[in-house]
């Protein structure tokens, strides 16, 4: 069977086993919003990061391994996530195990080595901060999002990444021929510089068509967003930035590291014109933050002509009440598949209000009640 990308994949059922203190409840999902409620510390991050590592093939947390994702009271040495997509015509068994030295995918009970043909977002409450306030973190942002939908993207970035780690030791250690290794080193970062540089501007490009419009839809304020790449190598080919590494030789030997290069670039994100984290308001930062992701996923949708699974986590502490209906009737209005945790009580009433929504209670990581 051939999985086509148009198909319309939504998450129908979900069962893991070890998976952190996850104890092995069985979620049927509804195509639209799915509300994951309970205390704090129960598990509902824990649920969306099972989804999350189902579809993109790793965790959304940092530096994630398999030894703090298996629950260590469980009775078997190994993760088991079992799920169910549906395209609204058929329903596919998805399943993966996962053991400590071997990860093993099985679409439709065979052993599956290809990614599974949707991905998901996930809305982090704590992203906003850490996006206007952290050059690295936009960086790893937009570098995670555009290998989301690019693979060649992601490979490149691989050894963009890889080549620079060997060239700086390279410059650290300053041993025999350094030159001639930098100089073959070179031709290869040169390389991989020009096109991710290429690709930066094309999905900001895309990005800016949508970022706008998905403010005023959901927050229903006429401001203008954008997002800009600011780098050195603007529009520069492979040669010409093989040349400035050249040039720049010397320096970096005496630094004993490659002091400029895309690994140092920066992504401005403009509120009518202003730099957002410098002349906006908390709030207004927070709202950015959400159309720039919601912009994203429209642009996956204009891409793949299907939507991603959206998983959000807890945003209700991030938003003022009338922003945060705002967001909630945005949603509604949407096809995506949403699963969106809160232990805000008076948010939970909210969310529970949705119609046509299905509400999940969680306690001790176990599903207790749902509706």
């Amino acid at each position: 069977m051939v999985l086509e990308k148009e198909s319309c994949w939504k998450l129908q059922k979900l069962q893991v086993e070890n998976f952190r203190n996850l104890k092995g409840s069985i979620f049927s999902f509804g195509p639209g919003i799915n509300c994951i409620l309970g205390q704090n510390g129960n598990g509902k991050t824990n649920l969306l990061e099972a989804v999350y590592f189902t579809t993109n093939r790793k965790s959304f947390r940092k530096n994630t391994s398999y030894a703090q994702m298996i629950n260590i009271e469980g009775a078997s040495p190994e993760i088991v996530i079992k799920t169910v997509f549906s395209d609204g015509v058929e329903n596919i068994p998805y399943s993966l195990r996962i053991t400590e030295s071997a990860e093993e995918r099985y679409l439709n009970n065979k052993l599956e080595k290809r990614k599974f043909v949707t991905s998901s977002v996930f809305i982090n409450p704590f992203d906003s901060y850490s996006f206007h306030t952290s050059g690295s973190f936009r960086r790893q942002w937009i570098d995670s999002h555009i290998s989301l939908g690019d693979r060649e993207y992601r490979q490149v970035l691989t050894r963009f990444q890889k080549s620079m780690r060997f060239r700086n030791s390279l410059l650290g250690y300053q041993g025999k021929g350094l030159a001639a290794q930098l100089f073959a080193i070179d031709d290869q970062v040169a390389e991989y510089s020009a096109l991710l540089t290429q690709r930066r501007y094309e999905f900001l490009g895309s990005m800016n068509q949508f970022i706008t419009a998905t403010f005023r839809e959901i927050f229903s304020e006429e401001h203008t967003l954008e997002m800009a790449l600011e780098s050195l190598f603007t529009h520069w080919d492979k040669k010409r930035i093989f040349d400035f590494y050249r040039h720049q030789e010397s320096a970096d030997i005496k630094a004993g590291i490659t002091q400029v290069g895309i690994h140092r670039d920066d992504f401005i994100f403009s509120f009518d014109g202003l730099n957002a984290y410098e002349f906006c308001s908390l709030g207004q930062q927070k709202m950015a933050f959400l159309s720039l992701i919601f912009a994203y996923i429209e642009l996956f949708r204009y891409k793949f002509t299907s939507y991603p699974l959206v998983l959000i986590d807890d945003v209700s502490g991030e938003l003022d009440g009338q922003r945060w209906k705002n967001l909630v009737q945005y949603l509604e209005k949407k096809s995506f598949q949403v699963l969106i945790t809160t232990a805000n009580e008076n948010f939970g009433k909210e969310l529970e209000k949705i119609p046509a929504s299905k509400k999940f209670y969680i306690e001790h990581g176990t599903l207790i009640n749902h509706g």
